[in-house]
């Protein structure tokens, strides 16, 4: 088995060095080698910079990661960043490490994606919708958790607004098609008038995945699709997430990348399974 590690102050820098050699290497990255690490990537190789977010970047005359490190809070807020979120990565760019974990159970999952190009697509947003769930199901599964309480966002653009719905479910579920089902009814409550440009999905009322009460009259098929989720699962963990897809999604691009290194974000929950 091949891994990549990497080593820094922060959870956020040390995903940054893994991400530096992807096949099997262990890198590292503080003040000594920081702006050489730095002037090798773009700002859309940095976790947590989409293409919106690098355009607007852009717009301040931030163009690379350097000029990113080297920005000062007001001119971060010149490309729309707020006063707190401006501090927050001047911090996480130098390698502090930003926050801290309130409790060591994590209380929600969730995967966003914002859009090149803005859609009212129902075929794209399903389509997108189906990716997000299947990776918010993983990360649970990951950590043998389950979750009650599903819900959908979206960030509309050009226009300016959002929309934001969720819904507690009659059981947990973890699997990326139950979260699906839940979302896809979630999401036609939306304006289909309006294009979107970001959309996410969350899981919350978290359990341990044997806390569920069962269900007497429900389906007898759904230990079959525990095992085939698992199934799948073990196949992408050896041979890569597109290793097996949904036949929906064959053929298209796989547009949401996934900018948690190994899936993992360093929180206590998704180190024990590995313990």
């Amino acid at each position: 088995m091949t891994a990549s590690v990497g080593i820094s102050t922060s959870i956020w820098m040390a995903k940054q060095a893994s991400n530096l050699d992807k096949r099997d290497g262990l890198r590292r990255v503080d003040h000594t080698n920081l702006v050489s690490v730095f002037e090798r990537l773009r700002l859309t190789d940095l976790s947590g910079i989409a293409e919106a977010t690098a355009s607007r970047l852009a717009r301040a005359g931030i163009l690379s990661p350097v000029q990113f490190l080297r920005a000062t809070p007001p001119r971060l807020r010149l490309a729309g960043m707020h006063s707190e979120v401006a501090r927050g990565w001047s911090m996480r760019l130098r390698g502090f490490e930003v926050g801290g974990f309130e409790t060591a159970r994590r209380k929600s999952y969730s995967h966003s994606h914002v859009l090149a190009r803005a859609t009212a697509s129902q075929r794209d947003l399903e389509e997108l919708l189906m990716r997000l769930s299947d990776m918010v199901g993983r990360r649970l599964r990951a950590v043998g958790r389950q979750g009650s309480v599903v819900s959908v966002g979206v960030v509309y653009r050009p226009d300016a607004g959002h929309f934001s719905k969720q819904a507690k479910q009659p059981r947990p579920v973890s699997t990326g098609d139950e979260i699906y089902q839940a979302a896809l009814t979630l999401l036609a409550a939306r304006d289909p008038r309006r294009t979107v440009g970001t959309l996410g999905v969350g899981l919350s009322g978290l359990v341990d995945g044997s806390a569920g009460q069962l269900d007497l009259f429900g389906e007898p098929v759904l230990p079959r699709k525990q095992r085939l989720e698992a199934a799948v699962d073990a196949l992408r963990d050896r041979f890569g997430e597109d290793a097996v897809q949904r036949s929906r999604l064959l053929g298209r691009a796989p547009v949401v990348r996934d900018r948690i290194a190994f899936g993992n974000t360093g929180h206590p929950d998704e180190s024990r399974r590995n313990e």
